[in-house]
């Protein structure tokens, strides 16, 4: 169980970046003038929560 942290760690990266594709799916069917910075301010969730995984895989393989 030494991985607990590191696996609730990457579950709730993958539930913020599930969460985050849903919103642009709501947005892309609901598209309006108003949609463009929320779609930016996603996108860097996504990119960040991707980079997240990768740094506690990457690290994960090192110990």
């Amino acid at each position: 169980m030494a991985n607990a942290p590191l696996d609730s760690s990457i579950k709730e990266a993958f539930y913020e970046i599930y969460k985050d594709i849903d919103k642009l799916v709501f947005i892309a069917n609901n598209a309006n003038v108003f949609s463009y910075n929320e779609v930016g301010r996603i996108e860097r969730s996504i990119k960040q929560n991707v980079k997240a995984i990768e740094y506690l895989l990457i690290s994960q393989k090192s110990i």
